[in-house]
């Protein structure tokens, strides 16, 4: 195994609520107020977000369903989860 895959598999992950305290908050800031956006860098791991999205087809986790072509957005979907948030998802809140 490599040194550096032995090192995250060893080290704690942060929490979430960690990772966006540390985030750079005057930066994040200037950028929305410049851009209107602001990019952050990761929050979930990518095994995380892989796990979520693993669960896309489970229509019983979501409340509602978006098709963006009916209302002039484009191609594709997206679904707004029912409540109770799975447990990363409510982390971010």
């Amino acid at each position: 195994m490599a040194r550096s895959a032995q090192a995250r598999e060893q080290a704690p992950e942060n929490s979430i609520a960690d990772r966006v305290a540390a985030l750079d908050w005057g930066k994040v800031a200037t950028e929305l107020d410049a851009f209107g956006c602001a990019i952050v860098g990761p929050l979930l791991s990518a095994e995380t977000c892989a796990a979520i999205a693993a669960r896309y087809d489970e229509d019983g986790l979501y409340r509602s369903r978006v098709i963006m072509g009916r209302h002039g957005f484009g191609r594709g979907e997206y679904k707004y989860f029912a409540y109770p948030l799975p447990d990363k998802v409510a982390a971010l809140r």
